[in-house]
């Protein structure tokens, strides 16, 4: 009896998918926010010269305090999410390391028995992208490569990267670019495609989807980690 006990505990692995209209509503509230903060609303922060940290703290707080707290998005609430937090400190896919900070992580209700509850989440991580954080070094080989190496999200199969853009900095070509000039590291299922159901606003572009092969097996099961599909959100910083 206890060993049947014990064999309920074992997490099942990958998680369930997040739902595409989970990932549009998220989508949509961090639009929201993001113009916002182009408005130039928040006393004290200037959009176009702050650095990434502080771009990402002013953005999780307009996006939970406001526009989760008082419902300026359809869905957009606790009838669908838990929480919004920035950087918990979370372990990595063989616990290797225990301090992993994604910025940030939205809590989902209505998710399965037997999953592991301190891992499932919509990850988010943030990287801003211009002549001074190139899309390789910086988006990629800092940020998007942490969904691949299974440092975050790595019993998910959806993640999403959002994208501080300026100086003419667009995914069509940089992204494209970037991913063929680093197979080797972050392989490639697809390319980036522009999804159907995401539209161009004035502050940002269509969200892109690719999806990456995984290095690394679960340690619970000993079964190869799936791909993750990556949806990219481009924010205008200028």
């Amino acid at each position: 009896m206890e060993l049947g006990f014990y064999k309920e505990l074992l997490p099942k692995l990958p998680h369930p998918p997040i739902s595409l209209r989970i990932l549009l509503i998220v989508e949509a509230a961090i639009r929201t926010a993001w113009g916002v903060l182009r408005e130039g609303l928040r006393t004290g922060f200037d959009l176009a010269s702050a650095m990434e940290d502080p771009i990402t703290h002013e953005l999780y707080e307009v996006l939970y305090d406001d526009v989760f707290a008082t419902g300026l998005v359809e869905g957009f609430d606790r009838s669908v999410f838990t929480v919004v937090t920035r950087e918990p400190n979370l372990r990595n896919y063989d616990g290797s390391s225990l301090d992993k900070q994604p910025d940030l992580l939205i809590g989902l209700v209505d998710r399965p028995r037997g999953i592991m509850r301190s891992q499932d989440w919509l990850f988010i991580e943030c990287k801003p992208v211009d002549a001074g954080h190139t899309v390789g070094d910086c988006y990629c080989g800092k940020g998007l490569i942490r969904f691949v190496i299974g440092g975050y999200a790595w019993a998910m199969t959806e993640a999403m990267m959002v994208g501080y853009a300026r100086g003419g900095y667009t995914i069509t070509p940089k992204l494209y670019e970037a991913l063929r000039k680093r197979s080797d590291t972050i392989p490639n299922s697809t390319s980036p495609t522009p999804c159907p159901h995401s539209e161009a606003a004035s502050f940002s572009e269509p969200v892109h989807v690719t999806k990456h092969g995984r290095t690394f097996r679960y340690v619970e099961t000993d079964t190869q980690a799936p791909d993750i599909t990556i949806r990219h959100l481009w924010l205008k910083r200028d």
